[in-house]
C-alpha cells in the first residue's frame, strides 16, 4: 500500500508532459492510477501508520470526486433556496397578521370601566327613614 501512496504521488507531481513516463516505468494504465487516488479519496486505503492518510502536499481531485462534490454543493444550494422560500412566506403571512390585529386594535373601542371607588348603595337605602 506505501508502494501504491509513493507511485501516486509520484505520478501527481509530475508534470503533465511526464506522466506517461511515470506509468510506463511502473508498468501501469492511467485507469490504475485512478483507481488508486479514487481509493485513496474516499478513504479506501485507511489510515497511514501515523493515524491519518497518507497524502502529499496538493490535494488531487479526480473527476468522480468533483462531480460529487457538484452534486452535494447542487443539493445543499437548493435545499436552503427551498427553505428562503419557507421563511419569505413565513414573514409575509407574520406581517399581515400583524397589520390585522392593530387594525382590531384600533377599531375597538375599550369599555368604560364602573369607578369601583365609591361604595354602591342599593335603592331601597337611599331613601330616608
Amino acid at each position: 500500500m506505501a508502494e501504491k501512496m509513493e507511485i501516486l504521488a509520484e505520478y501527481e507531481a509530475a508534470p503533465n508532459g511526464s506522466k506517461g513516463e511515470v506509468l510506463r516505468r511502473h508498468r501501469l494504465g492511467s485507469s490504475t492510477i485512478g483507481k488508486w487516488a479514487y481509493a485513496r479519496d474516499h478513504d479506501e486505503f485507511g489510515p497511514g501508520p501515523k493515524g491519518n492518510r497518507p497524502r502529499t502536499g496538493k490535494s488531487a481531485v479526480t473527476p468522480n470526486r468533483q462531480s460529487a462534490e457538484i452534486a452535494r454543493l447542487r443539493r445543499e444550494l437548493a435545499k436552503a433556496q427551498a427553505d428562503r422560500e419557507v421563511l419569505n412566506a413565513a414573514l409575509e403571512s407574520m406581517g399581515k397578521a400583524h397589520a390585522l390585529l392593530e387594525k382590531l386594535a384600533e377599531s375597538a373601542e375599550p369599555a368604560p370601566l364602573k369607578d369601583t371607588s365609591e361604595p354602591t348603595q342599593s335603592p331601597d337605602s337611599s331613601a330616608p327613614e
